[in-house]
């Protein structure tokens, strides 16, 4: 056992993540159960944050300590999800902060608390590490956190945070929704399909103005198109039937069918060919680089109208 003496209860908090610990640790650590009492009381060193769980510091505890003592109390496989976890990703703060929430494997039983909502999840997501804490990844956090809200504008905005400013794809967000728990999902897949739609009508009326200032011919908009066998491969933002030329805008980033992405990607091969000559244009570069997409269409209608007309 080790020797009680020799341990330094003021360097003793170093030895635990944001100054958190449980009183079973301390207690394998060599101290008394009467040691780890006395230090929390008034006026002690320490405190009690949840059953079981100190902060080896007398000061108000931060958020990030308050998610660690939660992550301690819910115990093996827990991660942050909801806003906290939002936040953790470094987005903006959009929630008010309420309980803690928290997700624990479905075989784990762990109460709740008046600043704990543990949820059991048959999806446990693996965590990912931030500020040093274990953190459901991004899409997950996100849906978790609006499945619980129950105004249309927070959730689209808190949608529209992930999806325009971290890089989430709309499937991924429906897919989580899917393999989840229903509470709150009708309300979140409304939302997603109406921000998806909203953007492909934004990746339409785009990619007619890039058209229209290359000074190009405008094609065959929203052209569906078979493969060699004559079956549908659906439709790509615009064909010059005349040149044999597509322009495929990608937009399935902002699809939330989470067969749009496959579908998509086997489409491009598909399209080959047929033939025609396939320009390829993620939706994305249509805002973030308006002149090299315009290049590009010019180049490739030059490069049709030659191969159309060897002697032009």
């Amino acid at each position: 056992m080790p020797n009680r003496d020799l341990i330094d209860l003021e360097a003793l908090s170093l030895l635990f993540p944001h100054r958190v610990a449980l009183a079973a640790d301390l207690v394998d650590l060599g101290l008394t159960g009467a040691t780890v009492n006395r230090r929390c009381l008034p006026g002690g060193p320490w405190q009690r944050l949840l059953p079981g769980v100190l902060l080896l510091d007398r000061t108000a505890p931060t958020r990030w300590q308050l998610i660690q003592a939660a992550l301690r109390y819910a115990g093996e496989g827990a991660v942050v999800t909801g806003s906290d976890a939002l936040t953790l990703h470094g987005l903006r703060p959009m929630l008010p902060h309420g309980r803690v929430h928290v997700l624990v494997p479905s075989r784990r039983f762990v109460r709740s608390s008046a600043s704990v909502l543990v949820e059991r999840t048959l999806s446990p997501p693996r965590p990912v590490l931030r500020h040093g804490l274990l953190t459901a990844p991004l899409a997950r956090a996100a849906v978790d956190a609006a499945r619980r809200i129950t105004s249309r504008a927070v959730v689209s905005t808190v949608f529209a945070e992930v999806v325009f400013h971290k890089g989430v794809r709309l499937d991924e967000l429906n897919t989580e929704l899917v393999v989840g728990t229903r509470r709150g999902a009708a309300l979140c897949q409304e939302v997603l399909h109406d921000m998806g739609g909203r953007i492909r009508s934004g990746v339409a009326s785009l990619a007619r103005d890039l058209v229209l200032r290359a000074g190009l011919p405008p094609p065959r908009w929203n052209a569906p198109v078979d493969d060699a066998m004559g079956n549908p491969l659906g439709a790509v933002t615009g064909t010059w039937d005349d040149m044999r030329l597509a322009w495929d805008v990608h937009a399935f980033d902002f699809d939330p069918d989470p067969d749009s992405y496959p579908t998509a990607l086997k489409r491009g091969s598909r399209l080959a060919a047929t033939g025609l000559l396939v320009l390829h244009t993620p939706a994305t570069r249509l805002r973030s680089d308006p002149q090299g997409v315009i290049a590009e269409l010019i180049a490739t209608f030059d490069q049709a109208r030659t191969r159309v007309c060897p002697s032009a």
